[in-house]
This record gives C-alpha cells, structure tokens and sequence, in this order.
C-alpha cells in the first residue's frame, strides 16, 4: 500500500513525540485520525491530522468507536500518559473499571500488554514506534559536543545495570547517579519528577540513567528524552 492510502489512528499522550510523528505522517501523505488524552494535546495536532478527537484516556469505549466511526484498523500510541490515572477511578467507563478488575497487578507491563490485547479484541493492530519513527532513535555513541568526564563515565556504567533490572522489575525506566551512589529511582511520578528529586538531593553534578527494558516492546513505554526534559536538566 502507497503511503497516500494508508490511515492510521494515534493515540496521542504528552510530550513532542506525536506532533513530530504526525508532521512527520503529513510529509509522506499519510492520514492520521488522532484521539488525544487532554484538550492541550488536541490543540497541538488539530492542525497537523486530518482528524483530532479529545477524548479521555479512561473512556476506551468512546475511543474505539471513535476510530471504528473513523474505519480506522492500525493504531499508534505514543506520548507519555501520567500513570496516576489508575488511582483515579471516577475517570473511568464501565470498560475500563472492567478491565482494571482482570488485572493480576497493575505494573507498566502488565498493564500496557493488557490494553493491546484489548485493542487487539477489537480488530486493531497496534504499530511498533521504532518501525513509524526510525529516524529519532539514536545510534550508539555520544550525541553532544560535551563528553562525560571519566567520573561520569564511572557513574554511568555503574548505573546501567542497576537501572536494566529497575526496567526489567516495571518499576522504571530512570536513575540518577553520583559518586556510584543512586540518588533516586522513577517510579509512578514519571522521568521529569525523579530527576528533579535526584538534582536537589545530589546537589547537582549528577548523572542520569534512562534504558529500556531487556526484551522491550516498541509497541509501547519506548524510553526517551524530549527537549522539556532536556531543559529540566
């Protein structure tokens, strides 16, 4: 199929990565039907996608009739979903609460591999990202003018494997080092809040460590930094 032909639906979370996909989309002639979790993600693409719905991330019902309504069959999820949402019930349809329920827990795994089943249930396929977006997965190799001092080289190797089996345990993606110490370790309050909290207990002069897991799923919860993170550091 040319790529003029092909539709795909995005479900859109924070972050730049689906206004970058969705140009990016727009460039090859792809159309893309996009449902956003929140009314200021929704603005971001109205104008890049043939379609922009908002609809909250806890209504899978409305959602998958919407890409129905739309004959939409390939979805892409990309962007960052503020994990708390589980906490919060009352932002949930009937199917949602249903499929919470079915949950043996509710780690990142767990969770995000339950909800393409889901999908999956209801005839879509869901896209992996490194396949749609190639081009901002770094090669190996230091990317910035700067080199890491032979310290920080120390602490990032230190922090590797400790940060691989946090990923591996869906605990998170993210450490911070210093002086082959760890200083605080993501968790459900996301990449940005770790490393805030691991600046101001190191005092800075720290050094952050973000890895995907050891088999990971390009499908979904692909680790990365965007230029807000960046700007935080």
């Amino acid at each position: 199929m040319a790529d003029s032909e092909k539709k795909i639906g995005l479900l859109a979370g924070a972050g730049e990565v689906p206004a970058h996909f969705a140009r990016q989309a727009a460039q090859r002639g792809i159309r893309i039907i996009a449902v956003s979790f929140s009314d200021e993600i929704h603005t971001t693409l109205e104008s890049l996608v043939e379609k922009a719905y908002s609809i909250g991330i806890g209504k899978p019902g409305k959602i998958f009739k919407t890409f129905k309504d739309e004959n939409v069959t390939d979805l892409v999820m990309l962007g960052k979903v503020d994990k708390k949402i589980i906490f919060r019930p009352s932002f949930f349809d009937l199917r949602a609460i249903k499929f919470f329920k079915s949950l043996i827990s509710q780690e990142d795994k767990t969770l995000l591999l339950g909800v393409i089943k889901e999908i999956e249930k209801e005839g879509f396929n869901v896209l992996d990202q490194k396949e749609l977006l190639g081009e901002v997965f770094p090669g190996r190799g230091i990317l910035t003018e700067r080199k890491p001092s032979v310290k920080e080289m120390e602490d990032i190797k230190f922090g590797i494997p400790i940060a691989k089996k946090l990923a591996d345990m869906e605990i998170g993606q993210t450490i911070v080092v210093k002086n082959k110490t760890v200083v605080s370790v993501e968790a459900i309050e996301g990449t940005d809040k770790a490393l805030e909290r691991g600046c101001e207990l190191s005092h800075g002069k720290c050094v952050a460590v973000k890895v995907s897991r050891t088999n990971q799923d390009y499908r979904y919860d692909v680790p990365g930094i965007g230029p807000l993170t960046m700007e935080r550091l």
